[in-house]
């Protein structure tokens, strides 16, 4: 017979499950759940203000959604708070140029140099913005079953076929508009690995959800003005300085003060979106819900905090040379997690203490939104062949992903 070693909570005094390697926490106090991720200053300071500001935009809009499911984007005047800021960003950074034409046609030498100075910043400014592919482009001829998953999906959803989908050794998945309206799907393929069958097309669904609603943050004004606002940051960042330090330090009162102007304007910006934004992962955590079944979007959520345990899996598996198998190993390793630290990141979640983007719904909300709507049978689901053939074409993408993370962990 197989004998749990338990503790005493010392603040409940209830029997806790004990797991080595992993926090032991109560849940029925929640004593340590939050490990050491809480209390780190100015940053909890900060994510008390997100939380606040989350609490009063993202409540409202859960009860809306608990009573009905509304697909629409309304125009509100927070989008036309957004054009509005994000046209400022554009207009500001214009107007560097015509300070430096207006020096240049002034025929003064030193007013000339602070204009090919302000030329120079103003390029600086705006080269960033090309958008370079995060990732490898998979061709359709070469996975034409997962690039078939993806358009039955978009199918179902309203949407047309992906332009391209794009693969990349990051834990993440998300989606790209790129010029001439092309859209891509990006793939992490860790992350990607990680997941059953039903969990990649409740990730799937989610992502071609916001294709299908294309929100505030898709248009091309307001995408510039953010790569704008990052490249501004970028320049003026204090502790960016390197080997220009004495030669800028007398300046550096004023790096500060427009580190933060370009701060507050970002964070405006961010802000003006968020209820849009939240409307539409609202919409894309219902439709994934639909199309791959509630329990398999709370498994994705649970699985998108493994990123750490996959970092932790790629190392040890690197540091063996003849060990290749890295997302087998990952997978192996999610499979013997106890299920005490799963029910621990999932009361994390249910707190609202788990790291969300700014303008995502807090997860609390989200899992709320699913359990209301509760989908048992997946609205897709392919049958055996199909599913068959899309994981030979998934164990291809790992063996080409895993070379190339393993030779770069093992080249540093």
């Amino acid at each position: 017979m197989h004998y749990t070693e338990q503790e005493i909570c010392p603040e409940c005094a209830n029997k806790m499950e004990v797991n080595p390697g992993y926090s032991t926490w109560c849940e029925k106090c929640n004593w340590n759940v939050y490990e050491d991720e809480k209390g780190q200053g100015t940053d909890e300071g900060l994510n008390e203000m997100n939380r606040n500001a989350d609490k009063r935009s993202s409540d409202r809009l859960l009860e809306e959604f608990k009573y009905s499911i509304n697909r629409d984007l309304p125009f509100t005047k927070q989008r036309f708070f957004t054009y509005l800021v994000a046209l400022t960003v554009h207009l500001s950074t214009l107007s560097i140029l015509g300070v430096a034409i207006f020096f240049f046609s002034t025929n003064s030498t030193w007013l000339g140099i602070f204009g090919i100075a302000l030329l120079f910043l103003w390029i600086t400014i705006i080269l960033p913005y090309r958008k370079r592919l995060p990732g490898r482009v998979i061709s359709r001829d070469e996975y034409p079953e997962l690039y078939g998953m993806i358009d039955e999906i978009g199918e179902r959803l309203n949407v047309p076929p992906v332009d391209m989908v794009i693969i990349s050794e990051e834990y993440n998945m998300y989606n790209l508009h790129l010029k001439r309206k092309k859209r891509a799907l990006v793939l992490g393929v860790p992350f990607f690995a990680a997941l059953t069958l039903q969990e990649k097309i409740a990730a799937i669904s989610h992502q071609m959800s916001q294709f299908a609603h294309p929100n505030i943050s898709n248009s091309s004004l307001v995408e510039r003005a953010m790569h704008v606002l990052n490249s501004w940051i970028d320049t003026v960042d204090p502790q960016g300085s390197g080997l220009l330090y004495w030669v800028v330090f007398p300046l550096i009162i004023l790096r500060l003060l427009l580190f933060a102007v370009i701060g507050g304007i970002y964070a405006l910006l961010i802000k003006s979106m968020r209820n849009e934004m939240q409307r539409v992962f609202y919409i894309a955590d219902h439709e994934a819900s639909e199309t791959a079944g509630s329990e398999a979007v709370l498994s994705l959520f649970l699985k998108s905090e493994m990123e750490g345990l996959f970092a932790h899996t790629a190392e040890q598996v690197a540091e063996y040379h003849y060990n290749k198998e890295l997302y087998e190993e990952f997978r192996k390793r999610i499979s013997t997690v106890p299920t005490q630290e799963f029910l621990r990141i999932q009361r994390l979640q249910e707190l609202n203490d788990t790291k969300n983007r700014s303008y995502h719904p807090p997860m609390k909300n989200r899992i709320e939104l699913i359990r209301e709507h509760w989908v048992m049978i997946p609205a897709y689901r392919p049958d055996a062949a199909k599913e068959r053939r899309i994981n030979e074409e998934c164990c291809l993408l790992e063996q080409s992903s895993q070379k190339i993370l393993l030779s770069d962990l093992r080249g540093n």
